[in-house]
């Protein structure tokens, strides 16, 4: 079995799927033959509604996406399933606040923690995924932009100039190629960039529901649609193919919808 998930690996590669979207295809797959010994349409059908009674939409919909990828690639296309929908939300929930973010970066300036504080500041100032965070390398400093492969496209990381300028001085004694490089110089996990936030950010007593990578993306887009109502120019910052991704941003949270009820309806 490990010899097929490799060559479905392979398969994947060559049809130019993201490393995360590999890794998270294979694991799908590891699932399904952990419980049947064979892909054929009736436990493909039994397995897709064992996903939706034990697992959350967004993860039985990920498996049998990844199972029907399996079936084309053994050549029997015609026993995948119909796919989970999941809902598209329509709230923006657990993002990090504009006080809680500051004062996380003024924790960990005052503890000297200079690596997570630039790279918490790089994703909350760009909108960049942990996955292109851990990708940045320091000739972006000098153009402001780095093109990255992500998602099945080339996508443009823009760097502000005043990020540029406040972080020089720490870069400029990073010996790697990335900005971020793990211990050894290489380049940093997106779970390490997980495990470092929530490691500080629980020492710091901030909001543990907050404590992920996208939360600081999150930030970003709101952050930007405040000061610029351009959500054409943020879909493009952002690498958002549907335009309808990008409108979350400019609906309240379902806490902020129940808030202005309260203050508004009194009749």
């Amino acid at each position: 079995m490990e010899n097929r998930l490799e060559e479905f690996k392979t398969y994947l590669f060559d049809k130019e799927r993201s490393i995360n979207t590999v890794d998270s295809y294979a694991r799908s797959v590891g699932v399904y033959f952990k419980r049947y010994d064979e892909v054929n349409k009736r436990n493909m059908m039994e397995f897709k509604q064992w996903q939706i009674e034990q697992w959350k939409p967004r993860t039985a919909a990920i498996r049998c996406i990844s199972m029907n990828v399996y079936c084309d690639f053994i050549g029997h296309p015609e026993y995948k399933v119909k796919n989970v929908k999941v809902h598209n939300r329509t709230t923006l929930e657990n993002v990090i606040t504009m006080e809680e973010y500051q004062y996380f970066l003024e924790c960990l300036k005052a503890d000297g923690n200079d690596k997570l504080y630039y790279m918490i500041k790089f994703m909350a100032a760009t909108g960049c995924r942990a996955s292109e965070l851990v990708r940045l390398e320091k000739k972006s400093l000098k153009t402001g932009e780095q093109a990255l492969w992500t998602k099945g496209k080339v996508r443009k990381i823009l760097i502000p100039c005043n990020l540029i300028s406040e972080s020089k001085y720490y870069f400029a004694e990073v010996e790697s190629r990335y900005l971020f490089p793990n211990r050894y110089g290489e380049q940093m996990t997106t779970r390490g960039v997980s495990q470092q936030m929530k490691k500080y950010g629980r020492r710091y007593g901030i909001r543990d529901e907050v404590l992920h990578p996208h939360s600081f993306r999150h930030l970003f887009a709101i952050q930007f649609l405040e000061k610029n109502k351009n959500i054409a120019l943020l879909a493009d910052i952002m690498g958002h193919e549907n335009m309808n991704t990008t409108a979350i941003y400019l609906r309240l949270s379902a806490e902020e919808q129940k808030k202005q009820i309260d203050n508004t309806v009194n009749w």
